[in-house]
C-alpha cells in the first residue's frame, strides 16, 4: 500500500514538473499572443494551451465597474475566472473530454485592444493551461464559447466587427511537429474538428451548404421563380446543375481569397436576378433551354459570391482557406447546396400536386403566374431596399 502511495505521489510530482516546464515559458511569453488567437499543442495524452480571452466574455470580476480587469481584480477572482475559462473551452478526443489540470491567467499586453478602443488597459486576458485525456485521441474537437457579451465595433466600420478566434492545433512528439492544422471559430461556428478524415470535412461543409441555401431567403425565392416558370423534371435537373456548377466556381474562388467583390453589389445583383427571372416569366418570353442554361449559369456566378459574402459576415470566410482539404471542402459545400436545392424543388413539386388536386379546374399557368408576381414584388422590394 505504501509503495502504491509513493508511486502516485511521484507520478503527480512528475506531472507537475512537466506542466511547469511547459507553462512557465508560455506564461512569460503570453503577452505576445495576438488578439483572437489560440494555440493547442498535443503531446502524448496531454494538451498545452495558450488562448486569448476577451475581458468582455468574463463576468463577476470587474469590482470597480470600469469595463476592464486590472491585475488586482484578476488575482482576487483568479479561481472563478479560471473556472469560467475551463467551462468555455471544451476539448474532446474520440468522444472523451479532456480534463483541465493546470491553468493560470495573465493580462495581455496593453497594445492588444479591441477595435475602436483607446484605453491603455488590456482588452483580453491570456489563459495558459494544461489538460489531459485518458488516451491519445485521433480526432480532436474544440468547442469555444467565450465570446464578448457586447458586439465589437471599429471606428469607421458600417457595423459590428465579427469576433473570431484563429486556432492552431499541433501534434508534437519528442520535440518534433508531426501534424498541424489551423481553424477559425466564430459565434456562428463555435465548434471545430482537427485531424479528422477527409470525409468528415466533406460532411461538415455539406451541412454548411445546406444551411446556407435554406437560410438564404433570396436564394430560395430565386429558385422558386426559376422553377415555377416551367414544370419539367428534365428542365429542373438541367437548371439546378448549371446553377450549382456556376456558384461553385465563384464561391470557391472567393473562399480562397482569389476573387473579392463588394458584398453590397453582390446583394443588389442577387435581387436583380430575381426580378429578371420573374419578369421573363410574366412577359411570357420563350427562351430555348440552352440559352436559359447560359442565363442561369451567369446568375449562378453572382449567387456564389453571395454565399461567400454570407460566410464572411458570419466570420467564417476563412474556414475553407484554412481547411487541410480546401478543394474537398468546396465540393462538400456545393453538395450541401445541391441537396438544399433539391429539397426546395421537391417541396415545390409537392405543392404543385396539392394545388392540382385542390384546383382541378385551373391550369398550372394560374399558380405559376401567381408565383411569378409574388417573386417579382419581393425581388423588386429587395432591389430598391439594397440600392437605397
Amino acid at each position: 500500500m505504501n509503495n502504491c502511495l509513493y508511486r502516485r505521489f511521484f507520478r503527480s510530482l512528475w506531472r507537475a514538473v512537466q506542466c511547469s516546464f511547459w507553462l512557465a515559458p508560455l506564461a512569460l511569453s503570453a503577452h505576445v499572443v495576438e488578439t483572437g488567437h489560440g494555440t493547442f499543442s498535443l503531446t502524448g495524452k496531454q494538451v498545452f494551451a495558450v488562448i486569448a480571452i476577451p475581458v468582455a466574455a468574463l463576468t463577476g470580476a470587474d469590482d470597480n465597474a470600469d469595463g476592464v480587469l486590472d491585475w488586482a481584480e484578476i488575482q482576487a477572482h483568479q479561481a472563478d475566472l479560471i473556472a469560467q475559462v475551463q467551462r468555455g473551452v471544451l476539448l474532446e478526443g474520440d468522444g472523451r473530454k479532456a480534463v483541465w489540470s493546470q491553468m493560470l491567467l495573465t493580462p495581455a499586453a496593453p497594445g492588444s485592444l479591441a477595435a475602436g478602443s483607446s484605453s491603455s488597459a488590456p482588452s483580453q486576458l491570456v489563459a495558459v493551461g494544461a489538460a489531459e485525456w485518458e488516451r491519445l485521441p485521433e480526432v480532436v474537437t474544440l468547442e469555444y464559447g467565450l465570446w464578448s457579451r457586447t458586439p465589437l465595433v471599429s471606428i469607421g466600420a458600417p457595423g459590428p466587427v465579427v469576433e473570431t478566434l484563429k486556432v492552431k492545433v499541433s501534434r508534437i512528439e519528442e520535440g518534433k511537429t508531426l501534424a498541424e492544422e489551423v481553424g477559425l471559430l466564430s459565434p456562428s461556428q463555435s465548434r471545430l474538428e482537427f485531424f479528422a478524415p477527409v470525409q468528415r470535412h466533406v460532411l461538415n461543409f455539406a451541412r454548411h451548404g445546406f444551411e446556407h441555401i435554406l437560410g438564404g431567403a433570396d436564394h430560395v425565392v430565386f429558385l422558386v421563380a426559376l422553377l415555377a416558370s416551367g414544370i419539367s423534371v428534365r428542365r429542373w435537373a438541367a437548371l439546378l446543375t448549371a446553377f450549382t456548377l456556376a456558384h461553385g466556381v465563384t464561391f470557391g474562388l472567393a473562399s480562397m481569397g482569389w476573387v473579392s467583390v463588394s458584398s453590397t453589389l453582390v446583394e443588389q445583383a442577387i435581387a436583380a436576378s430575381i426580378v429578371l427571372v420573374s419578369a421573363l416569366h410574366l412577359l411570357r418570353v420563350k427562351v430555348v433551354l440552352k440559352w436559359e442554361l447560359l442565363i442561369v449559369f451567369v446568375l449562378g456566378l453572382v449567387h456564389g459570391l453571395g454565399f461567400a459574402s454570407a460566410m464572411r459576415e458570419e466570420g467564417a470566410s476563412q474556414l475553407i482557406a484554412l481547411s487541410p482539404y480546401p478543394v474537398w471542402s468546396i465540393v462538400g459545400f456545393n453538395l450541401g447546396i445541391e441537396v438544399g436545392q433539391i429539397s426546395v424543388a421537391l417541396a415545390l413539386y409537392a405543392l404543385v400536386l396539392v394545388l392540382r388536386r385542390l384546383y382541378a379546374d385551373k391550369s398550372d399557368a394560374f399558380w405559376q403566374r401567381a408565383a411569378g408576381v409574388l417573386s417579382l414584388v419581393v425581388g423588386t422590394f429587395w432591389l430598391v431596399e439594397r440600392i437605397v
